[in-house]
């Protein structure tokens, strides 16, 4: 993995040509605004924002850490137990945020999970994953893929994707991107929190390539591409719910299709 093949190359450059050009082009059909958001006591909020990113980093080293040398499994089948693992680790990277809405007075509006254009929300999700899968699809012979079917472990792993998207949507998107766009404008707020993203996928890169620390600088590079899909396709609607669809059905269809994004 410290050297990925052309073909992964490829899916990283496919993946972000065409989840962007999607989100762009169905935010238009939508009619969808970005908005124009304000920040109180913004060296306040960068605080917070670089706190909870510190402290989510070190909880995901060491939970991972935790699995590795204690809560050891022979195979990382994908099972109810793998579920609460997932669980279990999203709940420790939530809770820096929690705190953090808490010290604030903030609440979940805060974090973009509302109901405000929900059903308009959903649909560009929906369709910005539909494009993004039928290209995938089409083209995973020629990106190292092919279509691998359906099983019980798939199912679990599609359970295991909606908890691990809705935390770190809520997390990255919701509260870190809001406030960085807010501080720094659209461009410098979405590709900052999209790094702030990769780089906390060099955890589970560490341990799932068993202390490679190059291989797991690669693994977090390769989430920059979809990392900023998901943070373009949230700015394009201010709601968790359009990136969390994005994210769920993204990495579930690459599965489908033997593509690991």
């Amino acid at each position: 993995m410290a050297y990925p093949a052309l073909t992964d190359l490829a899916t990283f450059i496919v993946v972000l040509a065409v989840g962007i050009s999607a989100a762009f082009f169905f935010s238009k059909v939508l009619k969808l605004h970005e908005p124009k958001l304000g920040l109180a006591d913004k060296k306040k909020q960068m605080l917070l924002v670089l706190l909870v990113f510190a402290v989510g980093f070190l909880f995901t080293f060491g939970i991972y850490d935790f699995y590795d040398k204690v809560w050891v499994r022979a195979t990382l089948t994908a099972d109810p137990i793998y579920v609460l693992r997932a669980a279990i680790a999203i709940g420790l990277l939530v809770l820096p945020t929690a705190a953090a809405l808490r010290f604030s007075k903030q609440g979940l509006a805060d974090v973009a999970l509302t109901r405000k254009n929900l059903g308009k929300n959903v649909v560009f999700g929906g369709l910005v994953c539909v494009v993004l899968v039928a290209v995938l699809a089409v083209l995973s012979p020629w990106l190292g893929g092919g279509f691998a079917g359906f099983s019980v472990p798939t199912i679990y792993l599609l359970f295991s994707y909606v908890v691990i998207a809705l935390g770190e949507e809520a997390v990255f998107r919701g509260y870190i991107q809001t406030r960085l766009v807010a501080s720094g404008g659209s461009i410098l707020g979405v590709g900052s929190a999209t790094v702030l993203y990769a780089l906390y996928n060099i955890p589970l890169g560490f341990f799932c390539y068993g202390g490679n620390v190059a291989s797991a600088l690669v693994y977090g590079a390769w989430r920059l591409s979809t990392g900023l899909v998901y943070g373009y396709a949230f700015h394009k609607s201010q709601s968790i719910a359009s990136s969390v669809i994005v994210h769920i059905f993204l990495v579930w269809g690459g599965l489908l299709f033997s593509l690991y994004l």
